[in-house]
């Protein structure tokens, strides 16, 4: 249903937004995730995901909380 498509989840580096980003990457969108964290962990949470659902997973650390 959504493969093909590429979803934006922020916060998503642990916790509900990790969750999240692994629902849509199992339904097979790509993802990206996004948060703060520390680097090992993030790479493994990223890498874990193309391993486990065969889709893309790109991280980007910038700040959402700065909506100017």
């Amino acid at each position: 249903m959504l493969k093909g498509k590429t979803a934006l989840v922020t916060g998503s580096t642990s916790g509900i937004g990790l969750a999240i980003a692994r629902a849509y990457a199992r339904e097979g969108a790509n993802v990206v995730i996004n948060g703060f964290g520390e680097a090992d962990a993030i790479e493994q949470e990223r890498s874990g995901i193309e391993k486990d659902f065969g889709v893309k997973a790109l991280y980007s650390g910038a700040d959402m909380r700065q909506g100017r």
